[in-house]
């Protein structure tokens, strides 16, 4: 006598099958998985030369800039210390800052351009990161300067940017914080004296400063809020 398999059955075990073989897709398995990052002699094998030129070239050359940028600052600092020009230090720092965060973004794009989740691992381990990271500590170098020299608000907006190009950074959203606080007391340090001479106070919040006279036009805080959790409501 024929044993008779009810037709339930036969589905259930073609599904689990099935479900077994789709698991065992090694390109379906590898789309959960860390991958270890190919090497840049790796991508450069496999994609060619040309195409790999073509895909590093727009970032080495950013990279180049960056430290072009420093040249005149490493010049500068060979002077004595008072005859520096503040404002050229300055302004080799922002432009190295720059160029590195454009040379982060340049990788983020050229990940994009590669296949293989192993090259697009490679790129972010080679350029994404180390250029983020240097772009930010170059930031937060010029924040603390100008934190140092008690412009508060310029710190700020160089910390921000810090922030902007490495949005994990702990150290610039904890300086953020300790801008904010040394901000405030600055004002309510103000309003003392202000109060002891007899004249009003003047104290302004960052977003109602005059930008043609307070600080630089092309400057400001931006929403600060969002790098330090929300947990300050207001300056004072």
């Amino acid at each position: 006598m024929t044993a008779v398999i009810p037709r339930s059955l036969v589905l259930v075990t073609v599904l689990v099958l099935c479900g077994a073989a789709w698991a065992d897709v090694p390109w379906k398995r590898g789309d959960d998985e860390d991958v270890a990052p190919a090497t840049l002699e790796e991508i450069k094998a496999d994609v060619g030369q040309a195409r790999y030129g073509r895909i590093v070239g727009p970032i080495e050359s950013k990279v180049a800039l960056a430290k072009k940028a420093m040249e005149p600052y490493q010049k500068e600092m060979k002077k004595p210390v008072g005859k520096r020009r503040d404002s050229l230090l300055q302004k080799c720092k922002v432009r190295s800052a720059q160029m590195y965060a454009a040379a982060a973004k340049a990788a983020l794009r050229a990940g994009r351009m590669l296949r293989k989740k192993s090259h697009q691992a490679g790129i972010q381990e080679a350029f994404v990161k180390p250029n983020q990271a240097e772009a930010a500590r170059i930031y937060l170098e010029l924040s603390s300067d100008a934190r140092i020299e008690g412009n508060f608000p310029q710190a700020a907006v160089f910390c921000k940017k810090a922030l902007e190009t490495d949005p994990e950074n702990a150290h610039a959203k904890q300086l953020l914080k300790q801008l904010a606080e040394e901000y405030r007391q600055a004002l309510r340090d103000r309003r003392n004296r202000s109060r002891h001479t007899g004249g009003g106070s003047e104290d302004k919040k960052p977003w109602e400063w005059d930008y043609d006279s307070d600080h630089d036009r092309d400057r400001d805080w931006g929403d600060w809020r969002n790098y330090t959790d929300g947990k300050h409501r207001g300056w004072y």
